[in-house]
């Protein structure tokens, strides 16, 4: 009977499934999956249903955009079953490489795959072999249909029809339609007129805010990047732009923007426009004229404007509010005479001061200094000199610290018993939910409570993981035996660099030795790279400080005098620099 082997050994056991749309029949034929595996468990004394994994209306080509998937994976980790059932390879992944990686995996943690219409487990001695097959055949097929979805969505598209969440100002999704919203087309020709009026984003985003107007999804912050995008927005004179993003790979199906690489596709929409295609172009003209100007800032007297970072000091700066720093050049005749650097959100929504002084709103707004570069390079050369250039000075701080942070681990309280309490509610949570599916599948409960109480026991389980995962202690964080490791590593990049001879230090230096400059209101974290590993990775979590400093007007005077006694210091604030390992 469905392919079972006769070795009757004792086995915890996971169910996996999932469907691929949101369609109810689809919905539906989920929920009664699992009348399908109660005689194959019934058929099996020896196994034990212990857990059901359930993804809905999930693609199956990606193994990573499936969250019951990986919530398995991660549960066969902690060993809490030893056999995952599904019912065929196309349902557990369409992608070979997916396949191969999860099921040698679980293999490592002792956890083996049924699949049960295949008839092939992953412990057999030609499991392997006829997994592999099956997997390439299911990829071959997604790729099919990712060929004929492509198709369908091309015919679509040159007939007009929309493509998209339908979350663009002005406009109401109707079903396939999209129907003008009247208050919000107010607000859309009112940007389109001050901006023909010769009025730039930054000032429109201040006039919106001031006459309280909301944005699409009904706040009352506006930002510049998001109104410039409203302007080169086809969508609004009539005219729909299609490939603005493609996916070229259809196994990782992740969406990138299109720079060129396809061709795009023009046609005229189906929807009422809310502008003219005139006030369109003419708006794309005064842009295109900016763009041009923009591009020819350093053939000025004396300019300023933002080019990508290249600068160590713009690729490495992190502000508090998670985003990157743009670089502001100042340049004179053709040569760079200085660099600021200003955080994103401040350059899209208006620094604390300007927004002060135009009497709005600075809640919640990011309060990171606008940073001179010369402060920068004053606070590398201190740096540098205090202990960077000092091998002995750094690592006996260093060390001293590390023996302070092992310290305040060691009193970390424990949290098992009310870990173990959370584990509990969480299986009690998933026993009812798995219930709840029985009884929709028989008809016992209509579809729109079903949902309801569904939602509700999966928005608990999900506070409740969230929970665990703070009292839990974190297997990611750094030990003690990694940070010495760091340190070791320190001490020999510190040997190649002694002795200085610098007025500045150079940027490749810097570079070398800094892994990322986290900025606030009241502070500048220097964080030391101990090896060559790459920034992506950084947590700002696994390090340890090992010193600090403040630099007041004193310190700036004398290292600007150092260059020239013209350079002067206004509105100048103590800098308080700390350095982590």
């Amino acid at each position: 009977m469905y392919g079972l082997s006769s070795d009757f050994q004792k086995r915890d056991v996971a169910i996996y499934a999932r469907v691929s749309t949101e369609h109810e029949a689809q919905l539906s034929a989920l929920e009664n999956q699992i009348d399908w595996y109660k005689p194959i468990l019934a058929a099996r004394p020896d196994w034990t249903l212990t857990a059901q994994y359930i993804d809905e209306g999930i693609t199956g080509t990606s193994a990573e955009k499936r969250p019951q998937f990986m919530k398995m994976i991660d549960d066969a980790r902690h060993k809490k079953f030893n056999m995952i059932i599904t019912r065929e390879v196309s349902r557990f992944a369409r992608n070979t490489v997916d396949t191969l990686q999860y099921t040698r995996l679980l293999k490592e943690y002792g956890v083996e795959v049924f699949f049960i219409n295949d008839n092939i487990k992953t412990f057999d001695g030609d499991g392997e072999l006829r997994l592999t097959i099956m997997a390439t055949l299911a990829q071959d097929e997604s790729r099919k249909t990712s060929i004929r979805v492509k198709a369908g969505q091309e015919t679509s598209m040159k007939n007009g029809v929309f493509y998209g969440t339908g979350n663009i100002l002005g406009y109401d999704r109707k079903g396939k339609d999209m129907v003008i919203n009247e208050e919000q087309a107010k607000t859309v020709r009112m940007i389109y007129d001050m901006y023909l009026s010769g009025m730039g984003v930054t000032a429109i985003q201040y006039e919106l805010e001031k006459a309280g107007r909301l944005t699409a999804t009904g706040k009352t912050k506006w930002h510049a990047s998001y109104l410039s995008h409203m302007l080169k927005n086809s969508f609004y004179c009539g005219i729909i732009t299609y490939h603005k993003e493609y996916t070229p790979d259809y196994l990782k199906q992740k969406k990138i923007k299109n720079y060129g690489d396809i061709e795009y596709l023009t046609v005229k929409g189906k929807h009422t426009p809310i502008v003219t295609e005139e006030e369109f172009n003419q708006v794309q003209k005064i842009m295109n004229a900016k763009s041009r100007k923009m591009k020819n800032l350093n053939k000025g007297k004396h300019t300023v404007g933002y080019k990508p970072h290249t600068t160590a000091y713009g690729r490495l700066m992190i502000c508090q509010c998670g985003k990157k720093f743009n670089q502001r050049f100042h340049t004179r005749d053709g040569r760079t005479d200085g660099v600021d650097y200003q955080c994103y959100t401040s350059v899209n929504r208006g620094s604390i001061r300007e927004r002060e002084k135009r009497g709005l709103s600075v809640e919640g707004h990011c309060d990171s200094p606008f940073i001179q570069g010369w402060k920068l390079e004053m606070m590398a050369e201190k740096i540098f000199d205090r202990y960077i250039d000092n091998a002995d000075a750094v690592m006996d701080l260093s060390y001293s610290m590390l023996e302070k942070h092992i310290a305040d681990q060691e009193d970390t309280p424990d949290y098992t018993e009310e870990i173990k309490r959370k584990e509990n509610e969480i299986e009690r949570l998933s026993k009812k939910r798995v219930n709840l599916i029985e009884m929709r599948a028989e008809g016992d409960i209509d579809k729109e409570l079903f949902r309801e109480r569904k939602q509700e026991i999966e928005n608990r389980i999900a506070i409740l993981t969230e929970e665990i995962k703070t009292l839990q202690p974190d297997e990611t964080k750094q030990s003690p035996q990694d940070y010495m490791q760091k340190l070791q590593e320190l001490r020999e990049r510190l040997k190649e660099y002694t002795g200085f001879e610098y007025s500045v230090i150079p940027e490749s230096i810097v570079e070398a030795f800094i892994e990322k400059i986290w900025v606030s209101k009241d502070e500048f974290r220097w964080y030391l790279r101990s090896g060559n590993g790459s920034s992506d990775e950084f947590d700002i979590d696994d390090h340890i400080k090992i010193a600090s400093f403040t630099l007041t007007i004193d310190d700036a005077k004398k290292y600007l005098y150092s260059f020239s006694t013209r350079r002067r210091v206004y509105n100048w604030q103590d800098l308080n620099v700390s350095i982590w390992i």
